[in-house]
């Protein structure tokens, strides 16, 4: 990919077909494809929604900070408005490869480039006292003990972290380094975090992940934020069981013997859509804040920063007692499997107006790909006691709609 920076000052990186197709999670057709992001290397694969009959792809998680462009930059050289060639850009993270993708998988991690991240990640860190990133986070309300015990660093020796000096170690449920990702001391900086990324053997994980294994020997509520700044928060407030997704996926068996969680997610609509979305996914119980317990601020760092302390709530319940009691929400359970060659979920009519015209879409696209149709219903088929009621009856009704626009024999059918 090659980044092109126009006179307006906006971000566009041209990428030709065959790297968006090596992306991972990378599935679609001759018209669309999702994938995952390549430029905050999210592990989401319908994050990145790319259009080849328009020829740009963009990222929802991103926003409008950048857009990628199909094909060749306008022209060479550097400088406003022209495009930097691959032999200009900035040097390779610690550990980085440049091979090219052969799977959707996401890639194991690199040992070699884990153990050089280790080493400069101590160095990073011996560099934080008196830094910028140092100045940058004790003006969010965060003191410096609180970087140190996650691990914070001052980059100052690295191009590709150049605009994002303020180094955030991830690690797994076990305290293992993982990756991490570099913040910008700005709020101009778009996007603001720059991950080291996955092809490179590197993975997002957790900030401060250790505080699982700790949550569950302690027998004490574990609580779940959004950001890096959210969970310093928490531990500056004194609630020492916390970790943050910072947009990974959370994964079901990080959770595993937790008995209950504590959701600290945004005060925003992808907030409550995030709480959703857990509850449904992952088999814990879990509460979360009411409407308007962050009394207007956005976020827990937001809070923490504006009011010097923590929501009563979030303190109420990370003090909690351990025992589950009948006024906690319940867990998620896997709904049943159907049998695979009915989808009795419902009819379409009964869904949202939005998620219907999303479902016809959807059928209108797999009743143009055959081949992409029997591979969605594969997956489905395969994990589709994971999707909420109202998605499931979404994808069902997608099938119909495919597999009825066409003639015998039914796709549908072969599968079953």
């Amino acid at each position: 990919m090659i980044e092109y920076r126009s006179r307006a000052g906006n971000t566009i990186w041209y990428a030709s077909r065959a790297e968006l197709e090596r992306l991972p999670g990378y599935r679609g057709n001759d018209r669309k494809a999702r994938a995952c992001c390549p430029i905050h290397n999210g592990d989401n694969a319908t994050a990145l929604t790319i259009n080849w009959d328009t020829g740009w792809a963009g990222c929802f998680a991103c926003g409008d900070a950048f857009s990628i462009r199909i094909g060749e930059p306008p022209q060479t050289g550097a400088g406003p408005g022209k495009s930097i060639p691959r032999a200009q850009r900035a040097p390779a993270a610690p550990g980085r490869t440049h091979g090219p993708k052969t799977t959707t998988d996401t890639p194991e991690t690199n040992p070699a480039a884990l153990a050089r991240l280790e080493a400069l990640s101590h160095a990073w860190a011996a560099a934080y006292a008196g830094s910028p990133a140092a100045e940058y986070v004790r003006a969010r309300g965060i003191p410096d003990d609180i970087a140190r015990r996650l691990g914070w660093g001052y980059v100052s020796d690295n191009e590709y972290l150049r605009a994002h000096p303020l180094f955030i170690p991830y690690t797994d449920p076990a305290g293992q380094l993982t990756g991490g990702a570099g913040r910008a001391l700005d709020s101009t900086t778009h996007p603001k975090y720059r991950c080291l990324r996955n092809r490179d053997g590197f993975q997002k994980t957790l900030v401060n992940g250790a505080a699982i294994a700790q949550a569950r020997a302690a027998r004490k509520p574990l609580v779940i934020v959004e950001g890096p700044f959210d969970a310093a928060a928490c531990l500056a407030g004194g609630v020492p069981y916390v970790v943050a997704l910072n947009g990974a996926t959370a994964r079901p068996a990080w959770f595993a013997g937790i008995p209950r969680v504590f959701l600290g997610f945004d005060a925003d609509d992808a907030g409550r859509a995030a709480v959703a979305r857990f509850r449904r996914t992952v088999p814990v119980h879990a509460a979360s804040f009411d409407a308007d317990a962050l009394e207007g601020c956005k976020d827990l760092g937001a809070f923490w920063q504006t009011h010097g302390q923590l929501p009563a709530a979030l303190i109420t319940a990370a003090s909690s007692q351990p025992d589950i009691s009948q006024s906690d929400p319940e867990p998620a359970q896997p709904e049943p499997s159907a049998p695979a060659s009915t989808f009795p979920f419902g009819k379409a009519d009964d869904l949202p107006a939005g998620l219907r015209e999303e479902a016809e879409a959807l059928g209108v696209e797999l009743a143009a790909d055959p081949e992409e149709a029997r591979r969605f219903m594969q997956e489905l088929l395969a994990r589709e006691h994971t999707l909420a009621a109202e998605d499931r009856r979404a994808a069902w009704h997608a099938i119909r709609c495919a597999v009825t626009a066409w003639p015998e024999p039914d796709p549908f059918e072969q599968l079953t």
